[in-house]
């Protein structure tokens, strides 16, 4: 045991004291500040060139009122600010109106011809029955760039305006009293009612989506970066030392199963520490908003306790993979299906978030590699997991992790010291499996 914590020691030191340390401590948050600093900024880097669009008519009655209201938009809607101050920020919105457009056939071949030699940005034909409620009429817009959602926006909103008004006057109402009838009702979204000591009930809270989601959102990123951080660098410091010939010195005078629990053992502690500063950078954060009374201190102990679960799995199977390997083109290609297992939590994410109770999230959340990032998602998404799916989630990835050193263990034995045999899944597993 001393001969493992004394490798422990060495690896953590070495692992804390190095500038690559220093600069992922300190580049990750810049990292993600970066981020969010670049947003803002280029927030209003926004393509200003004007929009044209045909419209195509066949109710004769709305192109002019949507000229009309393009040119209203273009002297008040894509400006902001006052005085000097006022900035354009949105593009302008130039209608095209040709009644001879409607008599070239076909026309939307015509059209379309001219979208694509960037005469126009787009075309919208207005069928006839739109004015009809009971009718099936529709605006159909045509463009080779889908992802602009400004004008079809804009389109839909001012013809639906348009056709609101005209059904209004048709019925003998006045634009106010329509506003009323369609005024929504404000719904607003709580917690439950809780019943405090000597039966003094305290008032539901408003809930607060940023929180809600936010929380569990950012843990499980900040858990995918840890082990990302943590457990490749395993490989890779298990390779060199291989690589180089040192291992074979070590091994003389320390075994390969200590060798390895030490490595294991000392990267437990790189992450824990990782996570102390991270965590206690969120604690400051959410102090400084005042939220920290939202957040259960469950949260952070559930945290460390599966990203050490994780860290387990991980960066035993990695440390088994550096092992076996002797060049590093060897090592890429065992990692591609264990970085493919340690991406599975991040692909089901939004589903689970969207649906924490739901069968597929229990079934994932029971799947021992995702237990620990998924099992963390749905505790820190109210109400959380039934009591026995974390009971039972949490053996599982134990026994799980456990399983992955003892194979890992066998692997390193008889891989630290062998050389020039390229590697495989099914060697890998005739080393678990012998007898040794």
């Amino acid at each position: 045991m001393n001969k493992v914590l004394t490798v422990a020691k060495a690896e953590y030191l070495v692992a804390v004291t190095s500038k690559a340390f220093l600069v992922g401590v300190i580049m990750m948050p810049v990292f993600m500040g970066g981020a969010i600093l670049v947003q803002y900024l280029t927030k209003d880097q926004v393509d200003l060139s004007p929009r044209k669009i045909a419209v195509i008519d066949y109710t004769g009655k709305l192109q002019e009122s949507i000229q009309t209201a393009a040119e209203n938009y273009n002297q008040h809607g894509i400006y902001e600010g006052e005085g000097e101050g006022r900035k354009q920020v949105r593009a302008e919105f130039h209608v095209v109106i040709d009644p001879h457009l409607a008599q070239q056939e076909p026309i939307e071949v015509v059209l379309s011809e001219r979208v694509k030699a960037h005469d126009l940005f787009a075309y919208a034909i207005i069928e006839d029955g739109v004015f009809d409620p009971k009718s099936n009429g529709k605006i159909r817009y045509h463009t080779e760039t889908p992802s602009y959602d400004a004008l079809p926006n804009w389109l839909s909103n001012t013809v639906t305006e348009l056709v609101l008004s005209s059904r209004t006057k048709e019925s003998g109402l006045t634009g106010e009293q329509v506003r009323n009838l369609i005024r929504p009702v404000t719904f607003k979204r709580f917690g439950l009612v809780e019943t405090g000591t000597g039966g003094v009930i305290k008032d539901a809270e408003e809930e607060n989506k940023a929180l809600v989601f936010g929380v569990p959102f950012a843990g499980m990123m900040l858990m995918f970066m840890m082990i990302m951080s943590v457990a490749p660098s395993m490989l890779n410091n298990v390779l060199e030392e291989k690589m180089q010939k040192i291992s074979e010195f070590l091994v003389s005078s320390i075994s390969p199963t200590q060798l390895m629990l030490g490595k294991l053992l000392g990267a437990l502690w790189v992450g824990l520490t990782l996570s102390a500063i991270y965590l206690g950078a969120a604690y400051g954060l959410a102090n400084y908003f005042e939220v920290t009374d939202k957040i259960p201190v469950t949260i952070y102990l559930w945290f460390v306790f599966y990203l050490v679960i994780a860290l387990i799995i991980f960066g035993s199977i990695f440390s088994a993979i550096g092992a076996a390997c002797s060049e590093i083109r060897d090592a890429q290609s065992l990692m591609t299906p264990i970085m493919l297992i340690v991406i599975i939590p991040m692909m089901c994410m939004g589903p689970i978030l969207n649906s924490p109770t739901s069968t597929f999230a229990k079934a994932v959340s029971l799947f021992p590699p995702a237990t620990p990032m998924i099992m963390f998602l749905r505790i820190a998404i109210p109400p959380g997991p039934a009591v026995w799916e974390i009971v039972l989630g949490t053996v599982l990835t134990i026994l799980f992790a456990l399983g992955c050193v003892w194979a890992a263990g066998k692997v390193f034995r008889i891989g630290i010291l062998s050389q020039g045999q390229a590697p495989s899944i099914a060697r890998l597993m005739s080393w678990v499996l012998t007898k040794n």
